[in-house]
């Protein structure tokens, strides 16, 4: 990936931030003026969803993760074979690689862990809110 596209790729992911901001802003003056049930019940779904949206790239980047690991631990070599890189950078064999390969897929899985267990927590939440009086 040449430095241009991920220039691109920042400037779009802020862009869309940027966006998002304004747009949840004039959400939540919108909520203001209906009855209380509603507006509970508004924020509780813009919790899960904003949750999944926000754990939804976590897992995807778990996953990547994981995956370059396994190629790189099965390669025994560091950077994997095929795998692009911007500036020279010294390979690695053995067991040096296949350390760097199992660091990857430990920390998929903690990225994996760490994705769920916000989810469920703010599913639990959620559901502890629709459980008490409003």
């Amino acid at each position: 990936m040449t430095r241009r596209r991920v220039l691109i790729g920042a400037a779009a992911v802020a862009l869309a931030g940027w966006a998002a901001f304004f747009v949840l802003q004039d959400w939540l003056r919108g909520l203001g003026g209906t009855d209380p049930v509603a507006t509970r019940r508004a924020l509780e779904d813009a919790m899960i969803w904003g949750s999944w949206a926000a754990c939804l790239p976590v897992a995807v980047l778990a996953t990547w993760l994981w995956l370059q690991g396994l190629r790189i631990t099965r390669a025994g070599r560091y950077p994997a074979p095929g795998v692009k890189v911007i500036r020279d950078t010294p390979v690695l064999h053995g067991d040096a690689a296949r350390l760097r390969g199992l660091v990857l897929r430990v920390l998929a899985v903690f990225l994996g862990l760490l994705a769920a267990g916000t989810l469920v927590a703010v599913h639990r939440l959620v559901a502890r809110l629709e459980g008490c009086p409003g």
